[in-house]
């Protein structure tokens, strides 16, 4: 089954029955097949996260579908403690909050719910690492991600003509209610660039499993991939204590083969607990990617201004 991307497929009406259509594909299909490999391979035995590695990789030599494999095995994939899925609950009844209490334009959250909430804990975590003076609770953490996200969505012209009314005055409403909570535009800008940043790391592992993963929006096609390389890159921020300017400062240029010592252990670290989806060869591939000779450090993107009017009218402040 070939990859398709989100953004090329959302819109279509019959996407219900195509998928209900797929689900009900002949004996031959490539999904009974993976099934019966893996009734094969382990028969009622759960394998574990080496063993599944082990019969990832043999069904992506052979030519399966990445995504295929995720979405039929998705209940027999060995589980970790996750941090994510813990806390988004939680997430989910604020966001509704939020939602409510400033009339927002609900369609994008429920577009791409799942990945935006994949992103709750990374946001905060960054946050609680920078010295801001302000608190910073669950509630403003949803905030700044949905107003980063909807900035994002708007500067990547993926809304449509009489999306981007809505969305223009849900931002402006929201950049409002987070500069009353000691959140200025400043902040808004850098959380925007930190997620360039983390699509930068989803991008390079994203593509070495088969996903075509283009600007920050393109991630939310690829929720099988998308929520455990984003506990992985939370385990990663939370372990060195990065912050926001960190964040940005080291991951920022990796997908240009351009990284700093703290961005290549840190890649090798997510690479790490992603074992159970990436094969020791895929990992090796990803990492001779991003090797250059030129150790570089971009502390100026965390403060400079050359990119100003790439998030557009919108924020003005520094």
């Amino acid at each position: 089954m070939k990859i398709q991307r989100f953004d090329d497929y959302y819109r279509q009406e019959v996407i219900v029955d195509d998928f209900l259509n797929f689900l009900n594909e002949s004996d031959g299909g490539e999904k009974n097949e993976i099934l019966k490999r893996f009734e094969q391979e382990f028969g009622k035995t759960m394998p574990n996260t080496t063993q599944f590695a082990e019969f990832y990789h043999k069904l992506r030599s052979e030519g399966f579908d990445s995504d295929e494999i995720f979405q039929v095995l998705d209940d027999f994939i060995p589980k970790e403690e996750d941090d994510i899925e813990e806390d988004l609950s939680t997430y989910k009844s604020i966001e509704k909050k939020v939602i409510s209490d400033l009339k927002l334009d609900s369609k994008l959250v429920l577009t791409f719910g799942a990945g935006i909430g994949a992103l709750y804990p990374v946001v905060s975590q960054m946050m609680q690492n920078m010295s801001l003076g302000v608190e910073i609770s669950k509630q403003t953490v949803v905030l700044l991600t949905i107003a980063s996200i909807t900035i994002v969505y708007l500067e990547e012209k993926k809304a449509k003509p009489e999306e981007e009314e809505i969305l223009t005055k849900d931002s402006k409403s929201m950049l409002e209610e987070l500069r009353m909570q000691g959140i200025g535009d400043g902040i808004v800008k850098k959380v925007i660039k930190a997620l360039s940043g983390i699509n930068n790391i989803f991008s390079t592992i994203a593509k070495h499993l088969g996903a075509a993963v283009g600007g920050i929006i393109d991630m939310f096609a690829y929720t099988s991939i998308l929520i455990p390389i984003m506990n992985a890159i939370m385990t990663v921020i939370g372990l060195h204590k990065m912050s926001v300017d960190d964040v940005i400062a080291n991951f920022f240029m990796l997908s240009v083969g351009v990284a700093t010592r703290i961005a290549k252990h840190g890649l090798v670290e997510i690479l790490d607990r992603l074992r159970k989806f990436i094969s020791p060869k895929s990992k090796r591939d990803i990492l001779d990617e991003i090797e250059t000779p030129v150790i570089q450090k971009f502390g100026d993107f965390t403060h400079g201004d050359t990119d100003s009017e790439q998030e557009g009218d919108l924020i003005k402040e520094q």
